[in-house]
């Protein structure tokens, strides 16, 4: 019977096991001095070895002639196993079986001595989905089983177990496999079925496997099935992916802001049936590695495709657009029939210059807010030489406020804008632009990268106490969290001497600081950059 190759190559020995040496390399050691834990929980995300080592130390500890550790395959005792016939190791999926009843039927079991092993096995795989009251049922036999009897549990979701069955266990950590790992592993099963594949092919389902050998398995399968050999362009149309140059000539549209030819890529991506979904995680992937290598100074990330492309943006850019794109991923998820539709409106946004979506939305929200009502009426001083005029000839307002008014004065309240205006004129005659700011940003941008490749552009003006942090982006705003602002004081305080606490430091778009400061932006930076020419 023909056998799918995540099973025909599950590893039989510890050494086999793929990036996990942490974890095999102890077990191993645990195997030969006899000393094998009652009880243990393998936890890690799926296809990364749990239920491949549980079963190789069921085989190592019964096996009657083991080899450094591990399971020799040949004696009964191994060959009952590989068989899955032995009445011994017990295989069970907590899923389907949560209940207490099941946990009882096992606490009623363990006091029998083993059929024909030395010890009995009881594997429970994703044991996060017992229920309480079974949790509750096996904490005694977990805590204290009979000496021929070994729990190994195994979990992707380790927060769901409870604490008192955590410390009665001894537990493992699986890790996500790496490409390399990963590639060298298909290499070896490409050798012994006759599979001839592409290196690069090789890399493209190692990255979309996410860390699972059972994924990349069974996509390495399914590119073989063509019975020719796996070419990277064969992997990503079976697979519905993208390849490193398409991915490449997004984006060089996005950096070049030519959105027409972005969406003719996504087009073409749609129409030859690849999943949206997909080729969106390998975007954001491929500019996540762009950005990594930027961040690094080309130290890390500088052999993956994405590096060449990396010169195009800068720190900046790449976090506003990443931004736009995960939340994107999200509606995906949310309404994946939409997928495409957000996908374009994604792309359009990361094609335009930094400043005019922001622009353009602000521009949308003021068209379509409603037009408030005028809330005071026009002042019409009261003239002391003519008669007043009958009621029913002039508006109510007007008569109202000229008749309690005394002579020559403004009758009608001012706004709580108007105040605002008015104390923000008074306020910009203190107005000062900050001395030595330069320093203070290149302090941050030492020990802060992404808030440095924004604050760089700012200016600085004290004005009451306070200091106004001028963004010529408005997505450096967002970056500006309360330890970033605290970073800020502390930058200040090394540069200048001068003590401005986290709250006193207002961090503005151009529009709202000339509100605030009671100048034209131009005037304003003209005036801080004349002001650190004099210094």
């Amino acid at each position: 019977m023909y056998q799918a190759l995540y099973r025909k190559w599950r590893p039989a020995v510890f050494e086999d096991v793929v990036g996990q040496d942490h974890i095999t390399s102890v077990l191993k050691s645990e195997v030969q001095a006899g000393k094998i834990s009652h009880a243990y929980l393998f936890c890690g995300p799926r296809g990364t070895g749990k239920t491949t080592c549980a079963k190789i130390i069921a085989k190592a500890a019964n096996c009657l002639s083991p080899v450094n550790g591990d399971p020799c395959g040949k004696c009964a005792a191994c060959r009952s196993i590989d068989s899955g016939n032995c009445t011994d190791v017990i295989e069970m999926d907590a899923a389907s079986n949560n209940g207490v009843d099941d946990i009882r039927d096992i606490r009623d079991a363990v006091v029998y001595t083993p059929a024909e092993l030395k010890y009995r096995v009881y594997v429970i795989d994703e044991v996060h989905m017992l229920s309480i009251s079974a949790f509750n049922a096996l904490l005694k036999t977990l805590e204290e089983p009979p000496e021929h009897v070994l729990f190994i549990l195994a979990t992707t979701e380790l927060h769901k177990i409870p604490a008192t069955v955590l410390s009665r266990c001894q537990r493992f950590d699986f890790h996500r496999v790496s490409p390399d790992d990963m590639v060298s592993r298909m290499k070896k099963v490409c050798a012994g079925e006759g599979i001839e594949a592409e290196a690069e092919a090789l890399k493209l389902i190692a990255g979309l496997s996410q860390g699972a050998v059972r994924d990349a398995l069974n996509m390495l399968e399914y590119c073989s099935g063509t019975g020719g050999k796996i070419t990277l362009e064969s992997a990503s149309s079976m697979l519905g992916a993208a390849s490193s140059k398409l991915l490449g000539e997004i984006c060089t549209a996005i950096s070049s802001g030519d959105a027409a030819k972005a969406l003719e890529i996504t087009d073409e991506i749609y129409n030859s049936s690849r999943d949206i979904a997909v080729f969106w995680r390998e975007l954001i992937a491929f500019y996540r590695d762009m950005l990594v290598y930027i961040s690094s100074r080309g130290k890390v990330g500088a052999d993956r495709p994405a590096a060449e492309y990396a010169e195009h943006y800068d720190a900046g850019t790449l976090f506003r657009i990443l931004d736009i794109f995960i939340t994107t991923e999200s509606n995906m998820q949310k309404i994946p029939a939409s997928a495409k539709i957000y996908a374009e409106m994604a792309l359009i946004r990361a094609c335009e210059p930094e400043s005019a979506a922001p622009a353009q939305e602000a521009a949308y929200v003021q068209r379509a807010a409603p037009k408030p009502r005028a809330e005071t009426a026009r002042v019409t001083p009261a003239s002391p030489t003519s008669p007043a005029a009958p009621a029913a000839e002039e508006p109510k307002a007007e008569i109202s406020l000229s008749s309690s008014a005394p002579d020559g004065a403004p009758t009608a309240e001012k706004s709580a804008d108007d105040k605002t205006a008015e104390t923000a004129k008074k306020s910009a005659s203190g107005k000062l632009p900050m001395r030595r700011w330069g320093d203070v940003v290149k302090r941050i941008a030492a020990s802060d990268m992404a808030l440095g490749s924004f604050i760089r552009g700012s200016a600085a003006f004290e004005c009451d106490g306070c200091l106004y942090v001028v963004f010529d982006k408005p997505f450096g705003i967002s970056l500006m969290n309360d330890k970033r602002k605290g970073d800020v004081s502390s930058a200040i305080k090394e540069a200048t001497g001068k003590d401005f606490p986290p709250e006193k430091i207002l961090c503005l778009e151009h529009e709202k600081a000339e509100n605030m400061l009671g100048e034209p932006m131009e005037e304003l930076i003209k005036k801080f950059e004349e002001f650190g020419k004099e210094e």
